[in-house]
């Protein structure tokens, strides 16, 4: 009786199947290790806290981050004159953020150095609305417009203190300036009389 031959198809699917388990296993262990790997890279989990660094002098801000494993830069310069100059007036991140260590922290420091603004053309060139704009635009800031006897609204002059000043007179930024402008009363213009006395001779003549 001849002996029956192995099942050559059931024996291929079962080496199959052992391959493609092995396959399986070694993705595993692989993706495992990749995020093992990628934890310890980035020190998940792992995090500084930025310290306030605001007001302080420039040198010494950067040494206190340096000190707290984070590193800076100065960004920008900018004008506070409510604080001394080469102080930070700002900091990226903020206080109190969570950044990995060796993250830069960008600073504005104050430059000390007040800007200047040019003053633009609004005196008797445009309203109390439009001038109000381009002013503060302009950095400047404004009081209560005064008023005097002209068209309503018109603006006659710019005033800087007591004095008047003109389209492109530099003032610090921030400079506290006054509109003035018409109430809308008509200016009353005074004719001048000419006052020589013009006397006839003939009145002389007749009364000698």
């Amino acid at each position: 009786m001849a002996e029956p031959k192995p099942n050559k198809k059931g024996y291929n699917l079962l080496r199959l199947l052992i391959h493609l388990a092995l396959m399986f296993i070694i993705l595993i262990v692989i993706l495992l290790f990749v995020f093992r790997w990628m934890k310890t890279y980035t020190r998940y989990g792992q995090y500084i806290i930025v310290p306030s660094v605001t007001g302080m002098i420039q040198e010494d801000a950067m040494s206190a981050l340096e000190a707290g494993n984070l590193k800076s830069e100065v960004a920008d310069f900018n004008f506070d004159r409510t604080m001394e100059p080469g102080a930070v007036i700002k900091q990226q991140p903020k206080a109190g953020a969570h950044v990995k260590e060796g993250r830069t922290v960008y600073l504005t420091v104050n430059s000390g150095k007040e800007p200047l603004r040019a003053v633009p053309d609004v005196a008797d060139n445009s309203s109390l609305r439009a001038a109000e704009s381009i002013l503060r635009t302009e950095g400047f800031r404004l009081t209560e417009p005064v008023r005097v006897d002209g068209d309503l609204d018109w603006v006659y002059e710019i005033r800087y203190g007591n004095s008047v000043v003109k389209e492109g007179t530099e003032l610090p930024q921030g400079a506290l300036l006054t509109i003035v402008v018409g109430n809308g009363n008509p200016v009353v213009e005074i004719e001048e009389v000419d006052s020589t006395i013009i006397i006839e001779y003939d009145f002389f003549d007749n009364g000698l």
